[in-house]
């Protein structure tokens, strides 16, 4: 008997492709053949012929993602006119958004997860192939949380490890407390067994999750440590015997506290990268968005972390053209950008998520002034970037070897401690190992190098 043959497509945040890594094991455990996967990035759907179920797990996070999502929907409904059995789902935060409406807009729609219901995903599918009728589970509250042994890694070596989902954040712009829902945590003692788990399959390194993860809030000792916040769960994870590197997305300044930095100083196995979205430099526009902080208290918690972390590399968000934006405001971000000198930054454009705070207020920044301030602060992060990571040519660096090369198969792609990209010539053998590289020359935001 011919196994139901399934394509995934996963778009936005680590989050999600922990979801559908879950969403693939339990398919996988019930007899169904994982055919594809693909994310956001793909030019276009290249589904195999033989494809019968096609589930797309999407963001909402911002408007693109979800024009992505509505695109590849038209395309999937002209592709089911001549196969009308296929079957095609939705998972994730559009779900949780849109609910019923996307059944309506959508005819060649049959499933709908929630981020909450993803276990139910192999019965819902059965019952479509069975009813030939339009089913959705979205529950209102609970942990969308699935730790699982079924779960298909797309790497042996390294594992996302989400240890709690929602956020209790009041930012004006963000859609996730209603796509995600409010803050829960998993306890210390499920994170540690999960984590030591892993690191009992051979996983060396962990990414921990959370749309808020330095707000994490759980329970229960584990080994005399209490694991009750994020510090204390970090420095527990460390105890973990076989685990080499524990790094961590995405926080927020509130949570981002001196006893954090301290952790991060004392154990050498959590990553020295940290990602700390600003989302202005202007203190007007960080009100406006309920970022409960000013420029110069989050410029003190970057320069409070470079004193007590001298490695650590700074990555952070910015959205230009928020509602009220002024050429003022603008000009405050670019000085934050000189003044912190990330050394990257995720730049977007605004715009406005239905059912958030922010979609009450006038999005009132032209779409041609939106574009040419995101250009100049996308031209001076490159720069910055640059001038960045030039110190890095010529010094010896350990690299998690996490992959062979897209464009060159005798080329391995390593990431440092600081997780930036190396690429360097070596054998697949090395894949999911630690090695020292010598790096010679940056191209763009890439490092090459070679073993020493």
């Amino acid at each position: 008997m011919n196994k139901t043959k399934v394509a995934f497509h996963t778009f936005g945040c680590q989050m999600n492709l922990y979801d559908t890594e879950v969403a693939q094991g339990l398919l996988a455990n019930q007899g169904y053949e994982i055919t594809s996967t693909m994310d956001d990035g793909a030019p276009d759907l290249r589904l195999p012929n033989e494809t019968d179920v096609v589930i797309m797990n999407t963001c909402s996070v911002r408007e693109h993602a979800e024009e992505r999502v509505f695109g590849r929907l038209g395309m999937l409904g002209k592709a089911k006119k001549s196969k009308p059995e296929m079957i095609i789902g939705l998972m994730g935060c559009m779900v949780e958004e849109h609910r019923e409406k996307l059944f309506r807009r959508f005819p060649q729609l049959d499933i709908m997860v929630g981020t909450r219901n993803i276990k139910e995903l192999p019965a819902l599918i059965d019952e479509v192939r069975r009813t030939r009728k339009r089913v959705s589970r979205i529950k209102q509250d609970g942990i969308g949380i699935e730790y699982t042994d079924l779960i298909q890694r797309q790497g042996g070596n390294h594992a996302w490890l989400p240890v709690m989902t929602g956020c209790n954040k009041v930012c004006t712009f963000c859609i996730v407390p209603i796509t995600r829902g409010a803050e829960v945590s998993m306890t210390a003692r499920e994170i540690y067994r999960e984590a030591a788990r892993l690191a009992g399959e051979g996983v060396t390194w962990i990414t921990l999750l959370g749309q808020n993860v330095n707000s994490y809030d759980g329970a229960g000792p584990v080994a005399g440590v209490s694991g009750s916040n994020f510090p204390e769960l970090l420095d527990m994870l460390c105890q973990i015997e076989g685990l080499k590197r524990i790094s961590f997305t995405t926080s927020h300044p509130h949570d981002a506290t001196e006893e954090l930095y301290k952790v991060i100083a004392r154990n050498p196995k959590i990553s020295r990268r940290f990602h700390l979205p600003l989302q202005s430099g202007s203190d007007k526009v960080l009100k406006r968005m309920k970022r409960l902080h000013t420029f110069d208290e989050y410029a003190e918690k970057i320069r409070l972390m470079r004193e007590l972390i001298p490695d650590i590399s700074i990555t952070t968000d910015i959205i230009t053209g928020f509602c009220g934006e002024t050429d003022e405001d603008h000009a405050a971000s670019l000085r934050a950008l000189e003044l912190l000198r990330y050394d990257s930054a995720y730049i977007f454009r605004y715009s406005v998520r239905p059912g958030t705070p922010a979609s009450k207020l006038a999005d009132d920044v032209p779409i041609t002034i939106k574009e040419k301030r995101n250009a100049e602060l996308l031209g001076l992060q490159r720069q910055v970037t640059q001038e960045n990571n030039q110190s890095l040519i010529g010094q010896t660096v350990e690299v998690f070897v996490e992959d062979t090369s897209s464009k060159n198969a005798a080329e391995l792609v390593g990431i440092t401690h600081q997780e930036k990209k190396v690429i360097f010539p070596g054998e697949k053998t090395l894949l999911g190992s630690f090695q020292k590289i010598r790096v010679e020359a940056l191209k763009f935001e890439t490092f090459t190098g070679s073993l020493t």
